[in-house]
């Protein structure tokens, strides 16, 4: 039966930040055939995939323009090989291809390789290319070599600038690490061995935020770096939470190391800005660029701490309970360390912390229009607390709740619960999701206990949601007969006119 929901909320473009940390929390229940795995030649299973943070930054030097490209590998992303002496390697094969108006300028291909490690691990790499000014398309493909079938495939756009003012900025490099060095090395520059931050996610044990840039410069006039750190929830940039200030050395190509410590920087999003300042106090140049902190333990400090009260928010009438409720509704679409401390700031916080809490999501995600998308949002979130509502608990809350607030809408949906051999099950399908930069997305949720509404999701192709290979099995289980293969290990069942549900999964 086809079945219809009503226009869904679709949530904006957020930038994506540090997708492993992401991902959704597996129920164990659904994936207890996939515990038991073979290691006889990969030591290491990751259930999502390959994961690269791919970072490229635009300077120049004597001679010409040019581009630096980091590619960093997710350590716990990747397959294994062991080896004789007890450690681990990895090997994947890129092609890097740049392209400007569709037509190719430069392409590599290369086979890169992990250090020897006891344990999985981070690895990155660098190639740079000599590019005139212009804007230009990078496309990434990747293959893990000791995984089959685990490829990814990025695309990231850049533009060169010309640099020709009289003073002007490179681009912005946030580091998760950096040393000096004397050797001369692929991975550094300027004696410094830098390496970057991935996917520009400062985790809990970073205390100091470091920052590379580049200053051009055509005059011997002096002039002062400010640089700084700003909410990005602040439109008006007036919320500088750290501020520091350089002379320059007046050099016409003069690299610079900036830190500003964030060990008292609460979880969320931020902005570093780079101005350049005359003795005139006027800016003559700057460059901006984003990043994320998770810092959970003072998160719980500062809003344990949190106490202020503002009547000018539009969530300052909002009392105990609906504040909760609220709270509890944009869990599908938070997204970063701010979601692992929603159910801290739901069960603890003070009244006055979780408006501050509510109001800074919104203000972040729409900036000009808070107040008017929190209220969009939740007229969605109200019918889909009763469109899903199974009498356990919200309706947003269910597993078809959660996907249809945090995707919107599905393209097409079909309910099955005529078949025999299996619970009722819906399958839907959306055509394309933004956040994924995915086509023809599929879920399938199932109804095993046979409750009212009780669908829980069994498997999807959605890069950051439950994937189950063995979803057949296990929405067939009351047929162990029809099983392909030995019972623990077993991924599909056998065709019948009454186990119809992987031909409905793949006909959209």
């Amino acid at each position: 039966m086809k079945i219809d929901y009503i226009n869904g909320y679709s949530k904006s473009n957020i930038a994506e930040l540090s997708l492993f940390t992401f991902y959704r929390l597996i129920k164990m229940k659904k994936m207890k055939k996939l515990i038991t795995l073979s290691f006889v030649f990969l030591c290491f299973f990751n259930l999502y995939g390959l994961e690269i943070s791919l970072d490229t930054y635009a300077f120049k030097n004597e001679n010409s323009h040019y581009i630096e490209t980091y590619l960093r590998v997710l350590g716990n992303t990747i397959a294994y090989k062991d080896s004789p002496d007890g450690t681990i390697s990895a090997k994947l094969e890129f092609t890097l291809i740049i392209s400007q108006n569709e037509k190719i300028v430069a392409h590599q291909r290369f086979i890169l390789n992990s250090p020897q490690l006891k344990k999985p691990g981070d690895f990155f790499d660098v190639k740079r290319f000599a590019l005139p000014p212009g804007e230009y398309l990078i496309k990434v493909e990747v293959t893990d070599i000791n995984k089959k079938g685990d490829n990814l495939q990025l695309e990231q756009f850049i533009t060169i600038p010309t640099f020709a003012a009289d003073i002007a900025i490179g681009s912005i490099q946030l580091l998760a690490n950096v040393e000096s060095t004397t050797k001369e090395n692929t991975h550094g520059k300027n004696g410094l061995t830098l390496e970057p931050l991935a996917f520009g996610y400062a985790t809990e044990d970073i205390k100091t935020l470091n920052i590379y840039t580049e200053v051009y410069q055509k005059t011997s006039d002096i002039h002062y770096v400010k640089y700084a750190i700003i909410e990005q929830n602040d439109i008006n940039n007036q919320i500088i939470t750290l501020k520091k200030y350089k002379k320059l050395e007046g050099k016409k190509s003069e690299p610079l190391l900036l830190q500003l410590p964030i060990d008292k920087l609460k979880s969320g999003n931020y902005t570093v800005v780079i101005e350049i300042i005359d003795r005139l106090k006027s800016v003559v140049g700057l460059r901006k660029v984003n990043f994320t902190r998770s810092n959970p333990n003072y998160d719980k400090y500062y809003w344990a701490n949190y106490d202020k009260l503002d009547n000018n928010l539009f969530v300052s009438s909002l009392e105990k309970d609906q504040l909760n409720y609220d709270l509890k509704a944009i869990s599908a679409i938070l997204i970063g360390p701010k979601k692992n401390l929603l159910n801290y700031i739901i069960k603890e916080a003070s009244i006055n912390a979780k408006r501050k809490f509510l109001y800074d999501f919104w203000t972040e995600k729409a900036p000009h229009s808070p107040e008017k998308e929190y209220i969009q949002y939740m007229k969605v979130v109200g019918y889909a607390d009763i469109q899903f509502n199974n009498n356990v608990g919200h309706g947003f809350e269910t597993d078809r709740g959660y996907i249809f607030l945090k995707y919107g809408k599905p393209s097409n949906a079909i309910s099955i619960d005529t078949e025999p051999d299996a619970p009722p099950y819906e399958i839907w399908q959306y055509s394309y999701i933004e956040e994924t930069h995915q086509s023809n997305v599929r879920f399938i949720f199932y109804n095993p206990s046979l409750v009212h509404n009780d669908f829980q999701l069994l498997h999807s192709t959605c890069y950051r949601e439950l994937q189950n290979p063995a979803w057949e099995v296990e929405l067939y289980r009351d047929d162990p007969k029809s099983q392909i293969g030995a019972t623990i290990d077993a991924t599909q069942v056998t065709s019948g006119w009454n186990r119809k549900a992987k031909a409905h999964f793949n006909d959209f």
